[in-house]
């Protein structure tokens, strides 16, 4: 019974649910909700100076592997591997943003038999200028305890709480430290600025998801084992706290989100047997961004592959689809 509560709140009509008739009005759905969002998301905090430092420097075959670290505001520092294999610059870049796990160090020298499955190499292999993110609260960019206790355990909780009970949210920060990167590969690294690509998996399709949404520069997106809708999946079984947004469903559910993204490009990757997003609310959320595409007439800028997997990178038409948006090949 009390539950229905919940439902019926669920049921009403979202503030920036799409209903756009014309370009302009579109152009103002964008404007606003992007604004919107970005409150929501708790404001970002202010840039700094970056204070980049190279840490650590391997070649993993023919890839050069650089570990740096650089501050993305005055009190919060980014790592992460650039992956630079043997092409010429300025190249395409994509920023491999892992979820859950080990962290950034398993998406570069990981288990290739795990569920990330070594995807920055892959994406270096393929000839982009690679940067993996450490992600706030993941692998070395963890709380000091949390660390000592477990390879795999993240300081999600402690981040995403205190985030929330000071206006903030652990999702927004993360997303700042996309935006920051954008910014210090652009100043200090050679890369093509029309080029530019994205791709998370799990959590780190969290932080892509929401990234493509807010910032243009972004011209290609994939999205592994995260897109569906709130309801059916992060409302409807055990999750990450990091996965929490006060309000959002006021404004819209994942699927409006990920429409901001349009025209832009737009590849969904995900495992028919997900066990913790539904793979049914998957296809229902592309269908509903689809007739986002469909309705700028740009179709042919979102595509999918719904493989016969689980929680898991599949990295293959998204890969080819990458090269010949980013690469044109």
């Amino acid at each position: 019974m009390n539950f229905e509560y919940f439902l019926r709140l669920y049921g009403r009509e979202r503030k920036y649910e799409f209903k756009a008739k014309n370009v302009r009005e579109w152009e103002d759905w964008k404007t606003n909700f992007r604004k919107d969002l970005i409150r929501i998301l708790g404001e970002f905090p202010e840039s700094s100076d970056f204070k980049l430092e190279i840490l650590e420097k391997s070649k993993l075959r023919n890839i050069c592997v650089e570990k740096i670290k650089f501050n993305s505001s005055k009190d919060i520092e980014v790592i992460g591997y650039v992956l630079t294999p043997e092409i010429n610059l300025p190249a395409p870049f994509v920023i491999a943003v892992p979820g859950h796990g080990v962290g950034a160090k398993d998406a570069v020298f990981g288990d290739s038999s795990g569920y990330m499955k070594n995807f920055g190499v892959l994406l270096a292999q393929s000839g982009f200028l690679t940067f993996v993110i450490e992600q706030l609260g993941f692998g070395e960019r963890r709380e000091e305890k949390d660390i000592e206790e477990r390879e795999d355990k993240s300081s999600c909780r402690t981040y995403a709480f205190w985030a929330l009970m000071q206006g903030k949210t652990l999702i927004g920060l993360r997303v700042w430290d996309i935006i920051r990167t954008i910014d210090l590969f652009l100043e200090n690294f050679e890369i093509k600025s029309d080029a530019i690509g994205i791709y998370g998996i799990s959590g780190g399709g969290t932080t892509a998801l929401f990234t493509s949404a807010i910032d243009d520069r972004i011209k290609a997106t994939v999205i592994s084992g995260y897109l569906n809708t709130f309801r059916d999946s992060i409302l409807s079984m055990s999750h990450c706290e990091c996965n929490y947004i006060p309000g959002i469903l006021e404004y819209g559910e994942m699927y409006d989100i990920a429409s901001l993204i349009a025209p832009r490009f737009l590849f969904i990757e995900h495992g028919k047997k997900d066990p913790i997003f539904p793979i049914e609310s998957t296809v229902f959320a592309f269908k509903k961004i689809k007739e986002v595409y469909d309705f700028l007439g740009v179709s042919e800028n979102i595509d999918c592959e719904f493989f016969d997997g689980g929680h898991e990178i599949y990295a293959n038409k998204s890969i080819f689809w990458l090269k010949r948006i980013l690469q044109g090949k």
